[in-house]
């Protein structure tokens, strides 16, 4: 099947430990943070969601990358809650896949945005 525009792809996860705010790389500035779903990790989520509509949707030996993230988070999410994340394909330029992205909790739309990937040839 190829990608085309309108194609959507959903994942839910629930919000680890690992993916809170106050959980930073030890070689990174340590700041005190709270124990909230981290911006990091709902980016991590939105980019993946795409990837994988796009890996059950290209050709074999093809596979994308992340080109772009223009996102906002805007509400926090507790360790142990349900996060849903929602994407549609916008634009398919050539190689290019512009997504709409979504991510939201039991409160709702928790954030949002854009995110750009390309299609590759795998080696």
């Amino acid at each position: 099947m190829a990608l085309e525009k309108g194609m959507k792809n959903t994942v839910v996860i629930k919000v680890t430990d690992a993916m809170c705010a106050d959980r930073l790389d030890s070689q990174l500035p340590q700041v005190d943070l709270p124990h909230v779903f981290s911006t990091p990790s709902m980016i991590n989520l939105m980019e993946l969601t795409c990837a994988d509509l796009m890996s059950k949707n290209l050709e074999a030996g093809k596979g994308s990358v992340g080109m772009a993230v223009d996102v906002k988070h805007f509400a926090a999410t507790a360790e142990g809650e349900e996060v849903r994340c929602e994407v549609e394909i916008a634009e398919i330029d050539g190689k290019k896949v512009l997504f709409n992205v979504a991510a939201f909790d039991k409160n709702g739309q928790i954030g949002g945005g854009t995110h750009k990937r390309a299609v590759i040839t795998k080696r």
